[in-house]
């Protein structure tokens, strides 16, 4: 197989799902178990998640949109984030989709047209960094930007607002809050901010989506299990576990830990402060935020003996910051060597642009040890077509 290329490990994709599927069964069985799309939307991926009955989270209307065309119900689909628009929110709500409110925009539609829900509305909550550990959470001076605010009257006002149209029906509240640590402590913190707000205005929430951040697949981290029990002890005393589901929505624990990129040496020169080992990959396939310096890797190469000398590991780019990593009394890399990325599954392959060289290909291998493409590698008149537009009408 020509790299660079991803490969999907289905055996322990498979690990992942259940791991999550058997903690919620055991723990609180009335439950739903959803995929972050933003995460990896990846299409093999979303349909092979759909067949195992895991629904979808879609945070715009392309997500959303793809989420149908891989074959999910719109029932089957959360749809969260602020940019929801009135077109929208009318599909939506006119096919049962569970939708969680993230703005006064959403706010003043509802307001407006009453759509009807069966439990399946939900109130994005602005949980208040305050809540957590200082070495948890990266937005201690500003706070999370996402949902409604507890703490300034605005949660209260956006509940009356909602009981002013549909009475004593019951809606959700949703509380994903990104971590730093996804430490066990993070989800603790959620869940009890989440009890308070239960008994402070007397509610009996049709579900709590918890939302995702968690750790999966990571040998020696928080397992499902530690995760979901946590989560439960801190509503034992507010809610009816048979009446409210509790809803997850992890995607790197699903998706992050079971894909490798396949990359190979291009070039290897010695400058006057370095080895420059040049690869087929680059930091555009695993860290589209670009702030990783090291990584889980295997390199294969003829038996070497080992150099002090520092090999800086850099990727295809014209850019001079396209560094992957250093290695340091390592083998010399030289052309055809091979450099495996491990665990490089979320915010990846799907994340990265078409910049300078366009998407790879997508592998899976099989619990029956076969191959399958599954994403074929983006060409010169894939990327063409795309942007040629024949023909533009007026706007």
């Amino acid at each position: 197989m020509k790299t660079p290329y991803f490969l999907i490990d289905e055996k322990k994709l498979n690990e992942n799902i259940e791991s999550f599927r058997i903690a919620l069964q055991k723990n609180w069985p009335n439950s739903l178990l959803a995929y972050s799309i933003k995460t990896n939307s990846l299409p093999w991926l979303l349909k092979y998640l759909n067949e195992k009955d895991i629904i979808a989270e879609a945070v715009s209307k392309e997500e959303y949109d793809l989420a149908k065309l891989c074959a999910y119900a719109p029932q089957k689909i959360i749809f969260n984030g602020p940019i929801k628009i009135k077109l929208d929110l009318d599909e939506a709500f006119n096919n049962g989709a569970i939708i969680n409110i993230d703005s006064q925009l959403e706010l003043d539609y509802i307001l407006k047209y009453k759509p009807n829900h069966d439990g399946n509305l939900g109130i994005r909550i602005n949980v208040n960094p305050s809540s957590f550990c200082m070495d948890d959470i990266g937005y201690m001076e500003d706070g999370f930007r996402f949902g409604f605010s507890f703490e300034n009257g605005e949660l209260k006002k956006v509940i009356d607002k909602l009981k002013s149209v549909y009475g004593n029906k019951p809606f959700g509240l949703h509380l994903h809050c990104n971590s730093i640590t996804r430490s066990l402590n993070v989800y603790q913190s959620i869940a009890k901010y989440a009890a308070h707000i239960i008994e402070e205005f007397n509610l009996n929430p049709s579900y709590i989506d918890i939302g995702g951040g968690f750790f999966g697949g990571v040998p020696g981290k928080t397992t499902p299990n530690e995760y979901i029990y946590a989560i439960k002890n801190e509503f034992e005393e507010v809610i009816d576990f048979n009446k409210t589901k509790l809803i997850i929505e992890p995607g790197s624990a699903i998706i992050g830990s079971v894909v490798d990129l396949h990359t190979s040496v291009l070039d290897s020169k010695k400058t006057a402060l370095a080895n420059i080992i040049t690869t087929d990959g680059s930091r555009i396939h695993i860290d589209p935020l670009w702030k990783k310096n090291s990584y889980m890797y295997t390199l294969k190469s003829d038996l070497r003996t080992s150099i002090e000398d520092k090999q800086i590991i850099c990727g295809y780019t014209c850019m001079d910051h396209d560094r992957l990593m250093i290695l340091e009394n390592k083998p010399l890399l030289k052309t055809g060597d091979k450099i495996i990325y491990h665990r490089v599954g979320a915010y990846t392959m799907t994340f990265g642009g078409p910049f300078i060289r366009y998407f790879p290909d997508v592998y899976v291998l099989k619990e029956d040890k076969s191959i399958a493409l599954v994403r074929k590698r983006m060409d010169v008149k894939d990327y063409y077509r795309i942007h040629d537009v024949k023909e533009c009408s007026e706007v």
